[in-house]
């Protein structure tokens, strides 16, 4: 028994804590057109660091939605690097993708993105391929915007509000991106300690709680 006990106190105090996010609400609703400011959206939320330079996270709400948008450093154009939000609806968490989670899968070329629902435990059932959104830029609740230039590319998604809180725990919320040059995988939540940053995707058990304001 002592043994147990000693090896659950490990895995605790190595364990990462959960983060967590307050989305504050804005008076104005941002324009979902593929531009951003701190005017537009106030203070970041949060600031993803990666080998390119320091991605900057803005999370609001606002007229009964949820507001999610990121500006991506990034001088080496690639149609297939990445932004991801991952969402935990009803906040249940867990080792794998439960039922209800959904992943919003945001390309640089945004023809090519693909938004996922959880599949026994996969974001994509073996076999099955998911549908790029090609020209559609919304779904039943949720709309999306992107921009692109030399030095940086743009995303803004809005999320109905109502479909992301839909439990009795807090939604948990995870963010990644990909850039091919400096190639590299970024996460934050950040990932445990020797794992990879597509682990966090992957294991809704290490995405942040959300919280409004």
């Amino acid at each position: 028994m002592l043994i147990f006990a000693y090896a659950a106190a490990i895995f605790a105090a190595t364990r990462p804590a959960i983060d967590s996010v307050t989305i504050p609400s804005l008076a104005t609703a941002p324009i979902i057109d593929g531009r951003v400011s701190d005017r537009e959206y106030g203070a970041p939320t949060r600031r993803i660091t990666t080998a390119a330079g320091d991605v900057t996270v803005w999370m609001t709400r606002s007229n009964g939605f949820v507001h999610i948008a990121a500006l991506l450093p990034d001088t080496s154009f690639y149609w297939g690097d990445d932004f991801v939000v991952s969402l935990d609806a009803d906040g249940s968490g867990g080792a794998s993708p439960g039922p209800g989670d959904r992943q919003w899968y945001f390309r640089r070329t945004l023809d090519s993105s693909v938004v996922f629902m959880a599949q026994n435990g996969r974001w994509e059932a073996p076999g099955q391929a998911t549908p790029m959104l090609g020209a559609a830029r919304r779904g039943p609740d949720w709309e999306v915007a992107s921009s692109s230039s030399a030095t940086e590319w743009i995303v803004e998604l809005r999320v109905r509000e109502s479909s992301i809180k839909t439990g009795s725990n807090a939604p948990r919320i995870a963010l990644r991106t990909y850039n091919s040059d400096p190639r590299g995988w970024w996460s934050w939540p950040a990932p445990p300690q020797g794992t990879p940053a597509q682990r966090v995707e992957r294991t809704p058990d290490l995405w942040a709680n959300i919280f409004w304001r």
